[in-house]
């Protein structure tokens, strides 16, 4: 059974113990407290198991809820990640190649690339062509 989740979940969990309750957490996310209510209901509902205990005081996370609460800053970090590299316009390439294939060619190359594609970083990764094509 899949259990589909959804990043503004992770969110609001986050939000809620980061901020300490629901009313600081719904602040600073910018949206209403009945839509962290109601966010971290569904999150509880999909993976089946209570998150956070609340009392009139205060809002802790479970021992469950810890567990999912350290994912859920892994999984935002890297999403924050993705999304960094996204939209930064750098990109990385990576080219096998046999030393035959460029040889002394290979210095004068790498420096035309550099900077003919600024933006792009070049890795060349010499495959070694020893044996290759016996048996």
């Amino acid at each position: 059974m899949t259990r589909d989740v959804e990043l503004r979940q992770l969110r609001c969990l986050v939000a809620i113990v980061d901020e300490g309750g629901f009313t600081d957490a719904a602040n600073a996310l910018g949206v209403s407290q009945a839509a962290v209510s109601r966010t971290l209901a569904s999150l509880e509902r999909a993976l089946g198991v209570r998150l956070l205990r609340r009392t009139s005081r205060q809002v802790a996370p479970t021992a469950t809820g810890l567990r999912v609460l350290a994912q859920a800053r892994r999984v935002l970090g890297e999403v924050a990640d993705l999304v960094r590299t996204a939209t930064s316009g750098h990109t990385s390439l990576r080219i096998g190649y046999a030393w035959s294939a460029l040889g002394r060619h290979t210095s004068a190359f790498q420096r035309r690339w550099s900077q003919s594609h600024p933006d792009t970083d070049l890795h060349l990764v010499r495959v070694n062509s020893a044996g290759a094509g016996h048996s």
